[in-house]
């Protein structure tokens, strides 16, 4: 027997002494209780809100609340607590008043024999009173859930009563019918609605079941067709159970359900499946038509290799007598040297489960063999193979491959000869070029020619010493102009080299304020338009002031009576490739932009202003390089060039310079080097250079300098000095010269001298050889004695970095 568990008892006694007798009498009575005991009304309020007790017994008179009052809250808090008053208040009309009110129960004190057994009753009937609401809460669940299986089921119920020969049909059996609501037809009624083909049949089934018999249960069921009153035909399902008592027929319920869609189903599914047997039929026979009438190689093979069926077309392709090679081996029909590789891709098929697809020779009836392109399907216990001949397809693919070949090596010849005559039109183009560049060269050669000329004729008269130096300084001007035209030539041809470093825009623009200044008219306003957080652009800092310049005259020269001329610094990100040759390809890039107010240019001079030696200008006005020099330096900086212009309205020139990475120095600054004004001590020189007056100017430099200097005329007498032991600190050399160049000579003296600095002289020089000496720079000639100091020290310098690591090499 289950242990019970102990009465929650709630006690509402301001007596203690009551309180213990309470207890004790329910204690003698042998209850398992426990009892809680408050005496006013909040913390009766509190103990109920609380739960966990199972009746509450309390006194009719309190102090400070009265038992009435805790009958109320007890009834609104816990309704279905069993509630006794146990007061010492006597009279029929305060008990009777407190039942209505409630109260299970009232014992009087002096009576208090009475309590455990009202304890007990009120317990009970409260059990009782739970157990019938449970069940009630039950029956209403079954009901709605009975309802709501009916609804979702689309189920019609129908009920009739043998005594009063009723047919009941509820609302949704006659919604289902197609009947009205208000209609209620009997059971002859609802045989007439029946199809003619039905009626029998399903007035036999309900004679059946409503009939009592031994070996059967009274269970109805019928399939059925009927009419609405709308005169539309339903099929309609009903199942039933005819109830006796005493063999006597009592009752007949059940539900109908409408099939007219599943019986629509079940003739689409059989006339579907009637298709399908016939289509099956068509496929079989059009499969044994295909095995038999097909070109291509059908076999069924065992997994060990064993062909079990072949079609007609292993006697047609392979020449075999139909069943002479049913049950051999596969592979016997195979060469040698690929019966691994085919056994590998079949167990690879049989393991995979996937179709394999591979190539092999087979052998012919006569000895031949033929190529086969193979499909391998695996199944349960065989393979399925598929083979198509494929001979003549692979000599066609060995013709086709010579064929490409051939083209090949047409197109290749084709593209040398393409090759050559572009080579020959740059061969015009450049003689162009040269055209041009000896004009303006025969220019300053008279300038020099006839300078020199009259210095000659006056240099033995002293009172002409003011006016020789005159002549002396043109011609200086006049070869510095030289230099400056050779230069705007290299930069146009991108041959120049260029050192790219971090460099701030916004600060070379304010550093060259008072220069533009300078070189603009009176009448032209300068304007800056700064970015403030401009990053730095990788550029060389030697090169971008003198774009700048040239920007700045042509904006001049553009606005003959005044004007404004604006430089901007901005930053843009370019993501379309460039629709013209002169635009930037896509990347980050600083811009640099300068603009003017002139006479803009016109649409046929626009596409030709990037053409060396074309100008609109006057003679002698401008060498037709400016524009075609900042074309050079952008794209060889990696960037590129847009012009916005209007007739009449003015110019803008953005040139798009690739922003620096990471600056690793303050940008806009170049390292610092030593002038002339620092002595060379005891260093020697090896100059090499084909020109003897080339050599003679430029030891004569090095020695004022305070170098020694140890000068060749070829490359070969060179190398031969540097193989033996005469001590050198630095190797200057010319770029062109005759039977070996400089960039050989560079090559084999550092495969002599690793560590030796060297110092490339000339105008013109292809930079990609450069990039292969280390230790290597470039001094463009003509070039002066203070730059020719500073390059030598910033090649030392860098040689004697103790942040270079060496590597030791041969010699």
């Amino acid at each position: 027997m289950m242990k019970q568990e102990p009465i929650r008892i709630l006690l509402l006694e301001d007596s203690e002494i009551d309180a213990e007798l309470l207890a004790a009498h329910l204690s003698k009575a042998q209850l398992g209780f426990t009892l809680d005991r408050v005496y006013n009304r909040r913390d009766f309020v509190a103990a109920l809100e609380g739960g966990g007790h199972d009746i509450v017994l309390a006194d009719y008179s309190l102090p400070d609340f009265d038992g009435l009052s805790a009958l109320n809250i007890s009834t609104v808090l816990q309704p279905d607590l069993p509630f006794i008053f146990v007061s010492g208040v006597v009279g029929e009309e305060f008990a009777t008043n407190a039942l209505k009110r409630g109260a299970t129960d009232y014992v009087v004190k002096r009576n208090l024999t009475r309590l455990s057994t009202a304890v007990e009753r009120a317990l009970e009937q409260a059990r009782q009173r739970a157990s019938a609401k449970k069940i009630q809460d039950a029956l209403a669940r079954s009901e709605v859930s009975a309802r709501l299986a009916m609804e979702a089921a689309k189920l019609g119920l129908w009920d009739y009563d043998p005594a009063t020969r009723e047919l009941k049909w509820d609302a949704s059996a006659k919604a289902m019918l197609g009947w009205p609501v208000q209609k209620s037809p009997g059971y002859r009624d609802y045989l007439a609605a029946c199809h003619p083909d039905d009626r029998d049949r399903l007035h036999q089934a309900v004679r059946q079941a409503t009939k009592w018999s031994r070996e059967h249960d009274g269970t109805f069921g019928a399939e059925y067709r009927i009419f609405s009153d709308a005169g539309s035909e339903r099929w309609v399902a009903a199942r039933g159970q005819a109830l006796f008592e005493e063999k006597e027929f009592k009752r007949f319920v059940g539900v109908v359900r409408d099939i007219t869609e599943e019986r629509r189903a079940k003739k689409d599914l059989e006339d579907l499946t009637t298709d399908l047997e016939r289509r099956v039929a068509e496929r079989t026979a059009e499969r044994d038509s295909l095995w038999r009438l097909s070109p291509d190689l059908f076999a069924v093979i065992g997994r060990e290799g064993r062909l079990r069926r072949l079609n007609p077309a292993w006697s047609t392709m392979l020449g075999y007598a139909e069943g002479t090679l049913t049950e051999s081996m596969f592979d016997l029909l195979l060469p040698p040297e690929e019966r691994t590789e085919v056994k590998r891709q079949l167990a690879d098929t049989i393991r995979d489960r996937t179709v394999g697809r591979f190539e092999s020779r087979i052998r012919h009836a006569n000895g031949e063999w033929r190529w086969v392109t193979w499909n391998a399907a695996p199944d349960e216990e065989a393979i399925y193979l598929v083979g198509r001949d494929c001979t003549a397809e692979r000599a066609a693919a060995t013709a086709l491959a010579e064929r490409n070949a051939e083209l090949a090596r047409q197109i290749e010849e084709r593209e040398r000869v393409e090759q050559t005559l572009r080579q020959m039109q740059r061969l015009e183009a450049v003689g162009q070029l040269t055209a041009g560049v000896a004009h303006d060269f025969n220019n300053l050669l008279t300038v020099i020619l006839g300078n020199i000329a009259f210095v000659e004729k006056r240099f033995d008269k002293p009172e002409r010493e003011q006016d020789v130096r005159s002549r002396l300084q043109y011609m200086r001007t006049a070869a510095e102009r030289g230099a400056t035209l050779t230069a705007q030539l290299l930069a146009f041809s991108r041959r120049q080299k260029l050192e790219p470093k971090p460099v701030d825009l916004n600060e070379t623009v304010t550093g060259m304020s008072e220069l533009l200044q300078s070189t603009m008219k009176g009448s032209i306003r300068i304007e800056t338009v700064l970015k403030s957080d401009l990053a730095p652009a990788l550029v060389d800092p030697t090169q971008i002031e003198l774009i700048i310049l040239n920007l700045a005259i042509n904006a001049r020269d553009a606005m003959e009576i005044g004007g404004a001329l604006t430089v901007e610094t901005s930053q843009a990100v370019v993501k379309e490739p460039p629709a013209r040759p002169a635009d930037p390809p896509p990347g980050d890039y600083v811009v640099l932009t300068v603009s003017d107010t002139g006479t803009g240019i016109p649409p046929h001079v626009l596409d030709h202003v990037f053409e060396p030696f074309f100008t609109t200008k006057e003679v002698g006005k401008g060498s037709g390089l400016g524009l075609p020099q900042v074309f050079g330096f952008a794209k060889q900086s990696g960037g590129g060039v847009k012009i916005r212009t209007a007739t009449g309205e003015g110019t803008s020139v953005s040139v798009y310079l690739p922003r620096a990475a990471n600056a690793s120095q303050a940008p806009g600054q170049t390292p610092k080097s030593e002038t002339a004004s620092g002595r060379a001590s005891a260093k020697t020189i090896l100059l090499v250079d084909d020109d003897s007056a080339v050599r003679e100017v430029v030891g004569m430099m090095l020695e004022e300098l305070g170098y020694s200097v140890v000068s060749v005329g070829s490359g070969a007498a060179a190398l031969d000095i540097l193989a033996g032991p005469e001590h050198f600190d630095a190797l200057i050399v010319d770029y062109a010269m005759p039977a070996m160049s400089g960039v050989e000579v560079a090559k084999k003296a550092h495969g002599l001298r690793p560590h030796l600095p060297t110092l490339f002289a000339t105008g013109y020089a292809d930079l990609k050889a450069l990039e292969e000496i280390h230790h290597a720079r470039l001094i463009r000639k003509p070039f002066q004695e203070e730059e020719l100091a500073r390059r030598l020290h910033e090649a030392f310098a860098e040689f004697d970095d103790p942040k270079i690591v060496r590597l030791r090499g041969a010699g």
